[in-house]
């Protein structure tokens, strides 16, 4: 049987896709941007349907159907990194399980995982879908699934790496266009930005980089216009990543792990990154557990990971993903970059944040 043929046989609806879903079982999808929101809003439509099933997956940023998921519903939600539903964890309404992300592909081995489902590029002549918004977790958890199913949208970008997946894999295809997220595009404030010129000064020529989410991140990336021939090696694509790239101060020619490619597990920017992504040999996305794994990290010489916290103590302890005893977010990848830059020949890890928040409340000291 041709591709075409076996695409034809496993076409169907969303609807017909998530009947393929057993009961007492799990489901997972990729990070962020790879969410294939059809397939989830199927799957919310069934909650009365089905019995014990627990949806998993890390950064909602899509405005699903989970929000109509209601107290006796057959379906289950695991947030791993809270967004949109930030409340809804704190409240007890979805579960939040916490695991380095780096452990995340190994978690989602050793417990089993009935389905995966997947937002990938329209097919190729040779048979294979492209998760062209990250591999993280999703590859590793696909290939001990017992079920695979597939959204294709023309939206998702075809990049490089091991992020693909065969369609003999694969056991339902449902098209539906998707718009993809874009990440809003907030400028550091002052205070940002000077401590981004701090952390720029630990970053020298050659040096292989790992940015975080926020703004402390990102103004240390508007800081490094004047470097030469960084490196990249990053839990995610963003933009300023790109842009130091298109100024030409990202080359990866002096990276001692993987030189001329800057490596990624999942993307989240906007569309320009969607597009700097696409089809692009220069970047490679892999598998969280190896992109995330403290020792791979530390085989980059000069490694600088620059990331945010929350709030830290006067002993130095550094806390990112809640505010007491309620969940806000999630660590990430913080930890795994940490302990590789200590790996790493000459390398150095940053944790920078403003020693003031400003709430409704009034000004609240983040060192505590």
């Amino acid at each position: 049987m041709d591709y075409k043929e076996q695409y034809r046989r496993k076409l169907m609806s969303a609807d017909e896709a998530v009947k393929l879903i057993p009961d007492h079982s799990i489901v997972l999808t990729n990070v962020a941007v790879g969410h294939p929101v059809a397939l989830v809003n199927a799957l919310v439509r069934r909650q009365d349907e089905i019995e014990d099933v627990e949806l998993f997956y890390v950064v909602d940023l899509y405005d699903t159907d989970i929000k109509n998921i209601h107290p006796e519903s057959g379906l289950k939600v695991d947030l791993g990194y809270p967004v949109i539903h930030r409340r809804d964890v704190q409240e007890g309404r979805f579960y939040h399980t916490p695991v380095r992300f780096c452990d995340a592909a190994r978690a989602f081995t050793e417990r089993k995982v009935a389905t995966t489902i997947h937002l990938v590029a329209p097919m190729d002549e040779h048979g294979f879908f492209c998760m062209g918004l990250g591999a993280d977790y999703g590859l590793a958890a696909m290939r001990r699934a017992e079920k695979v199913l597939v959204q294709v949208s023309s939206t998702v970008p075809r990049s490089h790496g091991e992020n693909y997946v065969h369609i003999s894999q694969v056991d339902a295809i449902v098209e539906a266009e998707q718009e993809l997220f874009k990440l809003p595009d907030i400028p550091p404030n002052e205070n940002e930005k000077i401590i981004g010129q701090y952390c720029a000064e630990f970053v020298q020529d050659g040096s292989t980089i790992q940015l975080g989410i926020g703004g402390i991140p990102n103004a240390a990336a508007t800081a490094l216009v004047d470097k030469k021939d960084l490196g990249v090696h990053s839990e995610m694509a963003c933009d300023t990543m790109r842009l130091l790239w298109e100024q030409g101060v990202i080359t990866n020619r002096k990276k001692t792990l993987m030189p001329d490619r800057s490596i990624f597990t999942f993307a989240m920017g906007s569309q320009k990154l969607y597009d700097w992504i696409d089809d692009n040999p220069g970047i490679e996305f892999r598998g969280v557990e190896w992109v995330n794994d403290p020792y791979v990290i530390g085989l980059n010489d000069n490694m600088v990971s620059i990331n945010g916290a929350l709030e830290v103590d006067l002993t130095g302890q550094a806390c990112s993903e809640s505010i007491g005893h309620l969940q806000y977010t999630h660590p990430g990848g913080q930890l795994d970059f940490v302990n590789g830059a200590y790996r790493s020949k000459r390398g150095r890890s940053i944790l920078a944040f403003e020693s003031v928040a400003n709430t409704s409340e009034g000004p609240v000291s983040r060192i505590t």
